[in-house]
């Protein structure tokens, strides 16, 4: 059973802004930035989960605030139990009462979060010595499906359905990239 004993979090900003690399119509001088996590575990091998979420320079120092308070959230907690439960553990976070009204799901909030389940993935990959791609397409159907927070969805989506849709296509393309790219395909 492995703990998560600890987190830090980095501020990583790289000047884009001197030559303007990256800057378009709305964003006239934007510093590419990070908010960076790791999390420590108590395995005797010191293995961490790096996750991180992108910002444009100012305001990521509010990120990184965000991302501490949701990693301090887990702090002690086992990964079995976030790993077996982690739509629940998503849930859990974006839902959280006293941080809900902040967003909830969307700006500082929700890029907080992402650094985190970004981190935790990562975890959890290095955890089974598999890249992230590998240890997706290892889980079954039902595994997958139970890592995803369905709620938003569940109008037109059972998690039965879900599962039904065997193929990792369904996965990722009707369930995880219109979350990324911000379109909704119901």
């Amino acid at each position: 059973m492995v703990k998560l004993t600890g987190l830090s979090v980095r501020d990583i900003r790289f000047p884009t802004s001197l030559e303007l690399h990256g800057s378009d119509a709305m964003h006239k001088s934007p510093d590419y930035s990070a908010a960076y996590i790791v999390f420590e575990t108590d395995r005797v091998d010191n293995i961490e989960g790096h996750g991180l979420t992108f910002t444009l320079g100012r305001g990521n120092e509010l990120v990184m605030e965000a991302v501490k308070t949701y990693g301090k959230m887990l702090i002690g907690r086992t990964t079995d139990e976030i790993f077996g439960n982690f739509a629940s553990v998503w849930s859990e976070l974006a839902h959280e009462s006293q941080f809900r009204w902040l967003g909830p799901e969307k700006g500082v909030i929700h890029l907080a979060l992402a650094a985190v389940v970004n981190a935790l993935w990562d975890l959890w990959a290095k955890m089974e010595g598999k890249p992230l791609w590998k240890l997706l397409t290892d889980m079954s159907p039902e595994q997958l499906v139970s890592t995803i927070d369905l709620s938003y969805l569940s109008d037109v989506l059972t998690k039965d359905e879900a599962i039904g849709q065997s193929s990792l296509y369904f996965i990722v393309n009707v369930l995880y990239k219109p979350v990324c790219d911000g379109v909704k395909t119901f």
